[in-house]
């Protein structure tokens, strides 16, 4: 991960965004980050079209929620096909109490007036 790296997140974009929520057990929380975090850095990353993970952990202890975009939906259906997907999807289900996908589209993108 590069230590300067910053998704951004663009409404004249195509991309695909992906927002997976993961309701967890509180002394999980950091575990199910990690794994997310080190599967994203030595595999997902890897993948065609995949763009940038953004992963947040809520502060109380109870989510964990992954912010992904994919340059197309076609490049995320291909992705999630691939065995090896299935296999770490099923690493963080089991690490986690439910998990709630959804797939969406960036329609705006609000800043600070005073935002550089």
């Amino acid at each position: 991960m590069t230590k300067n790296a910053i998704a951004g997140i663009d409404p004249t974009a195509s991309y695909l965004t992906l927002v997976n929520i993961y309701d967890v057990a509180p002394e999980k929380q950091r575990d199910l980050a990690r794994l997310l975090s080190e599967i994203t850095e030595n595999t997902i990353r890897h993948e065609p079209g995949f763009v940038s993970v953004s992963i947040h952990s809520s502060l109380d202890g109870k989510k964990v929620v992954n912010y992904a975009q994919w340059a197309s939906k076609n490049d995320f259906e291909a992705f999630m096909q691939k065995p090896e997907t299935q296999a770490s999807l099923k690493q963080f289900a089991a690490i986690a109490q439910s998990v709630s996908p959804g797939l969406y589209h960036v329609d705006q993108v609000h800043c600070a007036k005073n935002a550089a």
